[in-house]
């Protein structure tokens, strides 16, 4: 196995995700080749531009420095030669040089990979949605990956981990980076039920280049792709485009006609994605037995009448408002050991029934940030139940 030095080197000279890349991963045998070309002055050098030539040794240092603080850092630097490699990336363009990860990635091998995107400006809908199918995946042993921010993508990730499955959450930006804000909680959740894991080096901020980048990672590792809610013009459709110049299957969740969010699920349906109202829908669509970490749902029984009639009566109970009921069995639960201070401090705050965010706000000295924080954490580890209009019980 290459040295993840040369493969940290190779992506700082020709780029993330650039043709250029491609071209010199598909030449080359591998990135030593290149380097020692360089140094040796062999042909290699009549390839290359002359910027590069004058900036590869400084690159290499900037490598060592990369890769020393990666690993003093705790986090894996897996490159294509790497064993824990998705398999399904060395087959898209541009593949990953490099990965940089908190947690594991061997989850991946042997079972179905499926990415759940969606809006950030999400509808109650569109979040139970969400829920339910992440939920039900997790539970028959496939792995849930999307893009770690607001919205459908959080709520994807959460219901994976509580439904006790695993979980990929890839950034647009260093893994160490506070993005989106408060996302931590939800960070540590999956690295501890999968794994975080960005194509770009430690301390990179998020700027609009990274996010498509990012997307044709998200499809990329995935079997298929599925799209909750999605506006025509969003992230959630580069990662659908992506989909499908990666040959991957394309999933979409139908809307209501009268919200925005519906638009671009109702496009990629009417261009050909699976109209998809339940897992059914999904994992019919890939043949299980190639899965040997797959297990059917226990409902899954083959009746898929009796499948859709149950998620139609969840879909359109979802669809209303009403003021909730107190929530049964809210009894205060241990925490667990991993649970942070704050969210020791904000769940001996949060009564039976539900109540707002700024009732809990007023009685709690920690700021309106860590709040949010460690009641995420809380919905994340089951203990906390939220509702519309930012209301929480036990």
């Amino acid at each position: 196995m290459t040295d993840s030095l040369y493969w940290i080197w190779f992506q700082l000279m020709f780029g993330v995700g650039s043709r250029r890349a491609h071209a010199m991963m598909e030449y080359f045998s591998g990135p030593e080749e290149i380097l020692r070309g360089i140094e040796q002055k062999t042909q290699v050098i009549t390839m290359l531009r002359e910027e590069e030539l004058l900036s590869w040794e400084r690159t290499l240092d900037k490598a060592r420095e990369i890769k020393l603080r990666t690993l003093r850092k705790g986090c894996d630097i897996i490159t294509p030669d790497h064993p824990s490699y998705p398999p399904l990336l060395h087959g898209i363009f541009s593949k990953p040089a490099v990965l940089y990860v908190k947690g594991e990635l061997d989850c991946l091998r042997d079972t179905l990979v499926i990415a759940m995107v969606g809006t950030r400006t999400y509808t109650e809908y569109g979040r139970d949605v969400a829920r339910m199918l992440a939920g039900e995946l997790a539970r028959c042993g496939a792995v849930v990956v999307s893009g770690l921010a607001k919205g459908i993508d959080t709520f994807c990730h959460q219901a994976a981990v509580q439904a006790g499955g695993k979980s990929i959450g890839i950034l647009g930006c260093g893994i160490d980076v506070d993005y989106p804000k408060g996302s931590a909680p939800v960070k540590r959740a999956v690295a501890e039920n999968g794994a975080v894991v960005s194509e770009f080096p430690l301390g990179t901020e998020p700027t609009q280049w990274n996010f498509p980048l990012r997307n044709r990672l998200i499809s990329g590792m995935s079997h298929g792709v599925v799209v909750v809610e999605a506006d025509l013009k969003s992230g959630s459709m580069i990662t659908a485009a992506h989909a499908v110049d990666q040959n991957r299957e394309l999933f979409a969740v139908p809307g209501s006609i009268f919200k925005m969010g519906a638009e671009g699920c109702h496009h990629l349906i009417r261009d050909g994605a699976k109209l998809t109202q339940s897992v059914q829908d999904i994992l019919e669509e890939f043949d299980c037995q190639k899965f040997p970490r797959l297990e059917p749902c226990a409902h899954h029984t083959g009746q898929k009448g009796t499948v859709h009639e149950d998620v139609g009566r969840k879909l359109a109970q979802s669809t209303q408002m009403p003021d909730p009921a107190p929530s049964s069995g809210g009894a205060r639960r241990p925490l667990p050991e991993g649970c942070s201070k704050e969210a020791r401090q904000v769940y001996a705050l949060v009564p039976e029934t539900p109540v707002s965010f700024e009732s809990i706000a007023a009685n709690c000295p920690l700021e309106v940030s860590q709040i949010q924080s460690a009641l995420t954490e809380l919905e994340i580890y089951g203990l906390i139940r939220g509702y519309p209009g930012r209301r929480f019980s036990l």
